[in-house]
């Protein structure tokens, strides 16, 4: 069924009730209202292609914990060697975000540590036919894994092991690590595909290397012959040359040696990583383009409102008809019914005659009626006289 959607009041309405006319300027103002909030939201969408991130500083720490060794309780440590539990220790690999330089900034959501990699590989120094429970260890983000301040790793042992972490990260967007060739052109050395390529166009307008008679064509120069190994390039061609050019940005590697000595052990170094978060402002943003519970109750006020404008239309109606009743209701009826014939003429599809005027006396008295009926009558004449042949024909 079609919502209905007229929203301004029945003419003349507001002789009758004055108040209509501030719904008559509330309505105006929201058409006002509702155009500058849709550029807004235009404005919105906008900002959102274009995203702006935060630079924040990513502390990571390793520790680890040792249980059950020989050497705590030789040192005199209340330990229960009848417990039977295997020595063993637990290596911690956690981090934490710097808070910012600028205060202002710190209402910037915080996120956990493991949500900043795509994986992490735990590779232990020792031998493998002693501990057939293997020596690498890994860790993928999955699309629904909760995100937490850091992971744990535990292992039976008693001896000291050699540990290397490796950190792959989680660029959002994708970020690529430029070849040796490509940055004596541009400066970067990590940024996404869209940076790069417009820095090379950057590098292509400062030269212009664009060709004269046609701006799709490139002109390499000596650096840029060097590297494509082509001297003249289609602009087309440009993301397929600079992607082989490009590579996945190299791992974070760290070393540790688990230490089971002492019941706990902290590396005395920690590791900075810098880490690009999106604005505060930006998750804003996009709460409210994607939020449709206010844009719900909107149209439940509208649906309302449309509701009374068709009570008020129908009343006005009512009223006009009352009204028109009460000064002339002769005059009036005469009209109604006429408008009734009109009506039913239109549904029976009969438009010659109108059938209220054939109720009246007067209609019969018209000088056209003594011709309709000597027409009549001889149409009926002959009508008969041709039965009478045929029956005689047949007979």
């Amino acid at each position: 069924k079609k919502r209905p959607t007229d929203r301004n009041i029945p003419p003349r309405v507001d002789t009758y009730i004055c108040e209509s006319r501030l719904y008559t300027e509330l309505n105006e103002l929201e058409r006002n209202l509702d155009v500058a909030i849709i550029k807004k939201r235009l404005d919105i969408q906008e900002a959102l292609g274009k995203p702006t991130k935060v630079k924040r500083t990513l502390r990571i720490f390793i520790s680890n914990t040792a249980a059950d060794q020989l050497s705590h309780v030789e040192e005199g440590n209340n330990y229960d060697l009848n417990t039977g539990n295997a020595p063993s220790w637990t290596l911690r690999i956690e981090g934490r975000l710097l808070d910012p330089l600028i205060p202002t900034k710190k209402a910037q959501p915080i996120q956990k540590f493991t949500s900043f990699f795509k994986s992490i590989v735990v590779e232990l120094d020792r031998d493998q036919e002693l501990y057939p429970d293997g020596n690498i260890i890994e860790w993928h983000k999955q699309a629904f894994t909760q995100d937490s301040d850091g992971i744990e790793i535990k292992r039976k042992g008693d001896k000291d092991v050699n540990v290397t972490i490796i950190l792959v990260p989680d660029y959002t967007p994708q970020k690529y690590k430029v070849g040796p060739g490509l940055t004596d052109v541009i400066t970067l050395k990590l940024a996404t595909k869209a940076h790069i390529i417009m820095e090379v166009w950057n590098y292509i307008k400062q030269h212009r290397l664009q060709d004269i008679n046609d701006k799709r064509r490139i002109n390499c120069d000596s650096k840029l012959t060097e590297i494509f190994g082509l001297n003249q390039i289609q602009f087309s061609q440009l993301p397929d040359l600079i992607d082989n050019h490009l590579s996945r940005p190299d791992p974070i590697v760290l070393k540790y040696t688990i230490k089971v000595d002492q019941q706990s052990t902290q590396n005395p170094y920690a590791y900075d990583m810098d880490v690009e978060l999106d604005s505060v402002l930006r998750h804003k943003m996009m709460h409210v383009v994607a939020s449709t519970q206010a844009q719900k109750e909107i149209l439940g006020m509208d649906d309302k409102i449309i509701q009374c404008i068709q009570s008020i239309d129908n009343s006005k109606v009512k009223r006009d008809y009352l009204l028109q009743f009460s000064q002339k209701p002769i005059e009036f009826i005469n009209k109604w019914i006429a408008s009734q014939a009109r009506d039913l003429e239109i549904i029976l599809g009969e438009t010659k005659v109108n059938l209220e005027d054939v109720r009246q006396t007067d209609f019969y008295k018209q000088p056209w009626v003594k011709e309709a009926v000597f027409h009549y009558l001889t149409s009926k004449t002959q009508q008969r006289m041709q039965e009478l042949l045929a029956s005689q024909r047949s007979g």
